[in-house]
């Protein structure tokens, strides 16, 4: 008999929902090779009908978009206008990968005639553009049960590239993957391509991130999620026969820095904007601010002050699961025994997976003393760290790579060298606000250096699909074997770059 497991509304702690059956070695081997043997049904598309399919899963999506809410509600205990814009961020994301393919932007066609007089050597004919990897395994996120879920921005810029996907459900909301892998299924076939482009895996049991990294015909890994499973699938990766690529996007702490002048403007209101964005979603956000420093003189104080009285009347909602709760509940109890550190708390929430939001506040020269200050814990908790304005940079230059930064200052102050600073640890770098939201744009980058993520790429926005992408270059090729992007007529229309001029013109 199969084993079985169900979810649990982290409102109550209650098990909610059928028991869901766990997928074994057998299952989860058969699914990749199934993905695996129809993988050309979808490399061989062309931009219209990739974009056609990507856009009827959006559709078949978006039916169900009241209902995918209601479920992702009960498992996740995440308000409801919460999840209906993320039903929608999820469509308009594969809406957006299915505009890009429709252009030909995916292909990057690139060609050099050939010419005898080139130098320092004679150029043959170059033409390159970018192939589908071949299956990707996808790990679903805990605290995006759609977006970064099984069909989120990292299956959607994988189907989008030409690659089968084979998704790990995440076990927090197992009733929602499955109702998007429904949806994703209908969205396939109504193409009429075959359903085993898809998969979703279900289950608890840590051997199926062993399977699906060490599977053979798995050629590349997305991951969002905690760094200690990220690291374990890049070592997974690294020591198989034929290594494969790890996207990973493990977190990070964000950091704000607030200056004299901006404090000074209005301490009061970027206070409460700071713990606004630092307690949204109860904390659970890969980008929340964990960081804040701020100057130690009197405009600094008053910050601390105003978060201190605004925090007291805040409560949260439940964290997703009862391991995350444990983990804050853990850490938050370590760090309070440290006499250097003052602690801000909140109101509890005492039911189901619920905890109290907790904010520390410790000066520079003591965070020495106490390194996991420095390390993200996931939940509603940042530290705020006092440091003198001429120190700032110091600071930063201590700091690990980064998500995203952001700098709250005004005009006439000095940053230069802090913004340059921020952006050589930071993937993104914020002016005048927070790195909490992220928007789902051709110019978005979320990612940053380690150990924040595993590689210099995004997972949000277009270019995540070049993630799952390769060059292959043709050279002297007779034109009716080259790819249809390649060739002297340009069947698809789409923009290349000729002789290093761009132009969607024949040859």
């Amino acid at each position: 008999m199969s084993k079985t497991f169900t979810a649990q509304n982290p409102a109550t702690g209650q098990a909610i929902g059928a028991e869901i059956a766990e997928w074994d070695l057998v299952q989860t081997s058969a699914a990749i090779k199934a993905a695996d043997s129809v993988k050309t049904k979808l490399s061989s598309t062309n931009p219209t009908q990739r974009s056609a399919l990507l856009n009827a899963i959006a559709d078949a999506i978006e039916e169900q978009k009241d209902k995918l809410a209601e479920c992702a509600h009960l498992e996740t205990a995440l308000p409801m206008a919460r999840l209906t814009g993320e039903v929608m961020r999820t469509v308009i994301q594969i809406r957006a990968f299915a505009n890009l393919v429709k252009s030909g932007g995916h292909l990057l066609p690139i060609i050099d005639l050939a010419d005898p007089n080139f130098l320092p050597v004679a150029r043959p004919d170059l033409r390159k553009s970018q192939q589908p990897l071949g299956v990707v395994a996808i790990f679903a996120a805990s605290n995006f049960p759609l977006a970064f879920s099984v069909a989120g921005g990292d299956t959607a810029s994988a189907l989008a590239a030409g690659c089968p996907v084979i998704a790990k459900a995440h076990p927090s909301h197992p009733n929602t993957c499955a109702l998007v892998y429904e949806a994703v299924v209908k969205g396939l076939t109504s193409q009429g391509f075959p359903k085993e482009l898809f998969s979703i895996v279900q289950g608890v049991n840590p051997e199926i991130t062993h399977w699906l990294a060490k599977a053979p015909e798995v050629t590349a890994i997305g991951f969002t999620g905690s760094g200690m499973v990220g690291k374990l699938l890049i070592k997974l990766s690294q020591e198989r026969p034929v290594p494969i690529p790890v996207y990973a996007e493990m977190g990070s702490l964000n950091p704000v820095f607030f200056t004299p002048g901006a404090l000074n403007e209005k301490a009061d209101e970027l206070a409460k904007a700071a713990m606004d964005s630092a307690l949204l979603g109860s904390g659970q956000f890969c980008t929340k601010p964990g960081i804040m420093v701020v100057p130690d003189d009197d405009a600094g104080d008053k910050f601390i002050a105003q978060v201190q009285a605004y925090v007291a009347a805040q409560k949260v909602g439940p964290l997703l699961n009862k391991a995350i709760a444990s983990r804050f509940n853990e850490a938050i109890s370590s760090l309070n025994k440290s006499k250097e550190i003052k602690v801000i708390t909140g109101t509890a929430n005492t039911d189901g997976f619920g905890v109290t939001p907790t904010i520390f506040v410790v000066n520079w020269d003591d965070v020495k003393n106490n390194r996991d200050l420095l390390e993200e814990h996931f939940g509603p908790t940042s530290v705020i760290i006092r440091a003198p304005f001429t120190q700032f940079l110091s600071v930063a230059k201590l700091m690990e790579g980064q998500l995203g930064a952001a700098l709250h200052a005004v005009a006439g102050e000095n940053v230069k060298e802090l913004v340059a600073q921020l952006s050589q640890i930071a993937g993104r770098v914020i002016w005048n606000g927070f790195s909490t939201s992220v928007s789902v744009t051709a110019a978005q980058n979320h990612g940053g250096q380690w150990p924040s993520s595993s590689t210099h790429t995004t997972s949000v926005g277009l270019d995540a699909l070049f993630r799952f992408v390769r060059p292959v270059v043709y050279q002297n090729f007779p034109d009716n074997q080259l790819p249809a992007e390649l060739q002297n007529a340009n069947p698809y229309g789409v923009e290349r770059v000729v002789n290093g001029v761009r132009s969607n013109k024949a040859i």
